[in-house]
């Protein structure tokens, strides 16, 4: 019997581990695959997720920083100079985040949770407190009635490669090289590695487009040999329950992504370290696993109205995105707005002010 039993390996369940077992609870880690495995993402770690993980004391690869944030939309370029986006590799990055907890991985295909008991493929896992880390796609969500997924609906789609060729320190988010190929909402970035660049493009509100070629292209056309282009969908934000009995969802399998940028890596490592926090107060003060849903829903709350901003954004974006002459209107300030959220130096609050005081 573990304390806790956390599915996933990502940055959710990773951070889960490790502050799980700083706070002396048995943990165990479940994911399908043995890391250090790939998992397509953009990897950029913007400037409110690098401070969260120097302030846990997590160690982190770094492998590009982005000292320029260029912002294409409506034929506008705006140039962002603060402080850097700092670029990632998803596999290095959550195995070392997983490497640094000492938890026990075990490798398994889970296919659900019943009872408090994880089933799995290859055995059955239990645990006062299960964490699901498990993704966009969480098997743990689905086997206990939440429905975070519901495909084109929930979920906008994206692609990426890792490419070769010059190596700079400005990332690019380019809304207007989406909005002619496809003629709908989305955008294309280059985000610098060693040797390279992570070039990916994504597309949502709507039915799933096939971006392989297009990231292709794109690649080619900044400069760069593509890799292999790997595709995933990603949460608009949409979040229908963070749990059920002593089952808590941590990250993307809670549908906390920003539905805006696609940036999910924050909410993964700080829903992951809500969710080891709310099973050690609930086993070691409470005594009571039954209480770990309450407590997380407390710690994460902030995190989901802030998920729920962006996903009215988003929505907004996908009536306006392909509207040229709405974006011209707008001009350099919303651009300007965009960019400071995206980095983290402003919040949603900031942009939905206006509309919230009518």
């Amino acid at each position: 019997m573990y304390d806790v039993v956390i599915v996933g390996a990502g940055p959710a369940g990773s951070t889960a581990a490790l502050v799980a077992a700083r706070l002396g609870l048995k943990a165990a880690v479940i994911d399908r695959l043995q890391p250090p495995r790939e998992k397509p993402c953009g990897g950029g770690l913007t400037p409110r997720t690098w401070k969260l993980l120097n302030r846990l004391g997590v160690e982190y690869p770094v492998y590009g920083s982005c000292q320029n944030i260029e912002t294409r939309a409506a034929g506008y370029r705006y140039v962002l100079r603060k402080e850097p986006i700092l670029i990632t590799r998803r596999p290095e990055f959550d195995y070392a985040i997983l490497r640094q907890s000492n938890a026990e991985f075990i490798k398994d295909h889970v296919l659900g949770v019943e009872g408090g008991r994880v089933l799995g493929r290859a055995g059955e896992y239990q645990g006062r407190v299960v964490i699901g880390a498990d993704g966009a796609t969480s098997a743990v969500a689905r086997s206990i009635g939440v429905v975070n997924y519901r495909q084109h609906k929930s979920h906008a789609i994206a692609y990426m490669t890792i490419a070769r060729g010059p190596t700079t320190d400005t990332c690019v988010i380019d809304f207007d090289a989406v909005v002619r190929k496809t003629g709908r909402a989305g955008y294309a970035w280059v985000f610098p590695l060693e040797g390279g660049a992570n070039v990916g493009a994504g597309v949502g509100w709507g039915s799933w487009l096939d971006l392989r070629s297009f990231v292709v292209e794109y690649a080619e056309g900044a400069g760069y040999k593509p890799g292999p282009v790997l595709g995933h969908p990603l949460s608009l934000g949409y979040t229908a329950g963070l749990g059920r009995g002593n089952v808590l969802l941590a990250g993307e399998a809670a549908g906390l992504v920003d539905a805006t940028t696609g940036e999910g890596i924050y909410y993964a490592v700080s829903t992951g370290a809500a969710a080891a926090t709310a099973a050690y107060v609930a086993l070691k003060i409470y005594g009571n696993e039954k209480r770990a849903l309450e407590i997380y829903r407390g710690l994460v709350e902030p995190y989901v109205q802030e998920v729920k901003k962006t996903r009215w954004l988003s929505r907004m974006a996908k009536t306006l995105g392909t509207m040229r002459w709405v974006a011209k209107l707008l001009g350099r300030r919303l651009l300007n707005l965009y960019s400071k959220v995206y980095t983290g130096e402003a919040t949603y609050s900031l942009l939905l002010k206006p509309v919230e005081r009518r």
